[in-house]
């Protein structure tokens, strides 16, 4: 990435089933700035990969196969070792509708790789929207801006590939256990936003998690991984009037 005279280098390593909807806004917001981009693809049944193919050809596609089911613990193993042979200077590893953001994003990027950071501090939002963004030619940051802080999305989603030596995600990333090559360098006044495009029209949210039911293996359910999915739409609703409330009164 270069911007602004900012020299950083990112790799981004993302996971995908069925994803043709959001697809396109993740990678116009991640090609911006990130180097190379791997994506890691459930065998999806739209056009999620014909719409990468078609407009980011050096986007790599790797496979990777559950059974037709939703294994959280295969996805586990993949987000703990997909940036191994990354020689970048930080590596992104998240889901399709995670965006990492700040105001200043260029300057912060650039600030955690001269100051040695190994894991910068990554804060949650969850972004809502009655009516999914369907302009590809502008950043979904630009189009929904409404969402309040949530510490339930927070994620270390970025981190250097030369200072940890393992990140040790938990199930869905949101706790990691890292070990370091060398004793590292923290800095929580430099802050990054995670914004978790989640919730973004309710018909297809709901289309989504049935998707995803499903497909729910036994060993997610046994383990509750992910169990939102098998809900239903009810959950949806109460998620809708929860997040309504709380943007009033969460700053």
């Amino acid at each position: 990435m270069r911007q602004n005279d900012y020299e950083i280098n990112i790799d981004l390593f993302l996971l995908c089933y069925n994803e043709e909807r959001m697809i396109i806004h993740t990678l116009n917001y991640y090609s911006k700035f990130c180097e190379k981009i791997t994506i890691y693809d459930n065998f999806s049944t739209d056009n999620s990969l014909d719409l990468v193919e078609a407009n980011f050809p050096n986007v790599e596609i790797k496979t990777f196969d559950t059974n037709r089911e939703h294994r959280e613990d295969i996805m586990m193993e993949i987000r703990n070792n997909c940036w191994k042979n990354s020689t970048a200077d930080y590596v992104i590893v998240c889901d399709m509708d995670e965006f990492l953001y700040a105001e200043n994003l260029f300057e912060k990027l650039h600030h955690i790789k001269t100051q040695n950071i190994a894991i910068p501090v990554v804060i949650g939002y969850n972004m809502i929207s009655e009516n999914f963004p369907t302009d590809y030619r502008r950043d979904i940051t630009e189009q929904v801006k409404v969402g309040y802080r949530d510490r339930m999305f927070d994620k270390n989603i970025i981190f250097s590939p030369k200072s940890v030596k393992e990140i040790n995600y938990g199930p869905g990333s949101h706790q990691c256990f890292p070990s370091f090559q060398k004793h590292p360098h923290i800095d929580n006044l430099c802050e990054l936003k995670l914004l978790h495009y989640k919730y973004l029209n309710k018909e297809y949210i709901v289309k989504r998690h049935l998707r995803y039911a499903d497909r729910m293996s036994d060993l997610n359910k046994q383990n509750k991984y992910a169990v939102e999915y098998e809900l239903g739409q009810n959950h949806i609703n109460e998620m809708y009037e929860l997040s309504y409330y709380l943007l009033n009164v969460v700053k």
